[in-house]
C-alpha cells in the first residue's frame, strides 16, 4: 500500500484528530479530569491523544461516547453509496479478489 497520495503523514493526521478532540472537549467546557471520569480513559491517555494523536481505538471510542460524538466514529469505514454498476455488484461481497 502506498501512502504517496496522502498530503499529510499518518502521524500528522493522528495529531490533527487529537487536536480536534481537544477543541471539542474545551467547547463542552470539560477538563481532562472530568472527561477521564466520564469516559473511563486516564487523564494521561487523554493528554497523549490531544498532543501526539496516540490512542487506542477502544479509548477513542470511549472518548467519542463521553463527548457525544460516536456517530462519526461508527461511520468511519462505512462504504458510500455505489456510483457505478460494478460497485453495486460488489456491494455485498464477502471477500476481495486482489
Amino acid at each position: 500500500m502506498s501512502f504517496m497520495h496522502l498530503l499529510s503523514s499518518p502521524a500528522e493526521i493522528a495529531r490533527d484528530v487529537g487536536r480536534n478532540a481537544k477543541k471539542l472537549r474545551l467547547s463542552k467546557n470539560l477538563t481532562r479530569k472530568t472527561l477521564a471520569k466520564l469516559s473511563g480513559v486516564s487523564e494521561s491517555s487523554i493528554q497523549r491523544f490531544e498532543t501526539a494523536g496516540s490512542i487506542t481505538l477502544e479509548s477513542m471510542i470511549l472518548l467519542a461516547t463521553a463527548l457525544d460524538e460516536l456517530t462519526p466514529v461508527t461511520a468511519l469505514f462505512r462504504p458510500s453509496q455505489p456510483n457505478s454498476l460494478a460497485e453495486l455488484k460488489n456491494a455485498n461481497r464477502k471477500r476481495g479478489t486482489r
